[in-house]
């Protein structure tokens, strides 16, 4: 997409008649996000050496409210809560980090996410024809558990073919993945003593294996920053290789006869703001002060995006659809989660 295209996108965001039409849908994520970020600065989630880390109320609460997402009031704020604010937090994370970070972490989670990215679309494809379904199907659920959850999902839509099922394949596929998301954010923190990982190396896990930005942030979140660092730095890596990704499914749709789509996706524009940051951190720009209050204002977006997930989740629908398609997502999330794992076992012998 062109960045006229983008400049464009982003001023309709936050045209003050959009903003308006999605107020509603904010003020009741960020309120719930409000009661838990309370709830959590007062130690009132800890109960003796028990912690409910506050995301995890922020979406058992939003997942109670789940009937609300139906709402037209309120499905403007959601959407750009679920999207347009996770976004922005973890851009802002960028102020947190330094580039000096950045290349301490060294080449495992660039090693990781290649191979989490590339091997799981090919598995996807492959998979998908196991389970009776189509390639294209396999592509595109194999794209957003590889690479970064709906908004991929979205992207490889827009250059498969077009069928008659396109729009119900991609609604699945982006509430499917968001949901086997969320569980894993969950159960991954809780697998550190099992897998016997290092801080360093469970943060590339969960950058790694986890398929949406928000749930890799929910889940580095509750295993405190270390962890959060690198579990994001490692998720922006995936998300940085969705253009290559959209590419070579456009390339591989076209080598085999099928028809091309002239439609782009949109590029990873918070991911240029997050190093925009980590670039100004680097240079001493950002005063400590400040550093420290963009970092709160980034926690308080990723949990009112969590609010908003946790919405749009609807147990009920996904319990209405086909064995196989949900098969292939399960499939798939454990593919991505063993190939993660695997490859930090194996690349120790390495130093990586």
């Amino acid at each position: 997409m062109r960045s006229s295209t983008v400049a464009v996108e982003l001023a309709r965001l936050w045209a003050p008649d959009n903003l308006r039409r999605s107020a509603p849908g904010i003020a009741l994520c960020a309120a719930i996000a409000a009661v838990a970020f309370y709830l959590d600065t007062h130690s009132l989630l800890r109960f003796g050496v028990v912690w409910v880390p506050p995301l995890i109320l922020t979406l058992v609460i939003g997942m109670a409210l789940q009937p609300l997402s139906a709402k037209a009031v309120l499905k403007p704020g959601l959407e750009f809560s679920g999207r347009t604010l996770l976004r922005v937090g973890v851009a802002l994370y960028g102020a947190r980090l330094t580039l000096g970070q950045l290349v301490d972490s060294g080449a495992l989670p660039v090693v990781i996410a290649i191979a989490a990215v590339g091997c799981t679309i090919v598995f996807g494809a492959w998979a998908a024809r196991f389970f009776g379904l189509s390639r294209d199907f396999g592509l595109l659920t194999g794209c957003a558990t590889g690479v970064c959850g709906a908004a991929a999902a979205m992207a490889a839509s827009a250059v498969l073919p077009k069928h008659e099922n396109s729009d119900r394949d991609l609604a699945f596929t982006v509430m499917g993945v968001n949901f086997l998301s969320t569980v894993v954010m969950v159960i991954y923190p809780a697998l550190h003593d099992v897998l016997r990982f290092s801080l360093f190396e469970m943060g590339v896990f969960l950058g790694g294996a986890i398929h949406d930005v928000a749930q890799v942030a929910g889940a580095g979140q509750t295993m405190g920053p270390q962890v959060l660092s690198d579990s994001i730095i490692t998720k922006l890596l995936r998300v940085a290789a969705l253009l290559p990704a959209i590419a070579g499914i456009a390339w591989w749709v076209a080598k085999s006869g099928g028809p091309q789509s002239t439609a782009r996706p949109t590029p990873p524009v918070f991911l240029f703001g997050f190093l925009a940051l980590v670039i100004l951190n680097s240079l001493g720009v950002v005063p400590p002060e400040v550093r420290d209050a963009i970092g709160v204002i980034s926690s308080f977006l990723i949990i009112t995006a969590i609010a908003a997930l946790g919405m749009k989740t609807s147990l009920l629908a996904l319990a209405r659809i086909g064995i196989a398609p949900v098969m292939l997502l399960i499939t798939e999330t454990i593919f991505i989660g063993l190939l993660v794992v695997s490859l930090i076992y194996g690349l120790r012998t390495f130093g990586l």
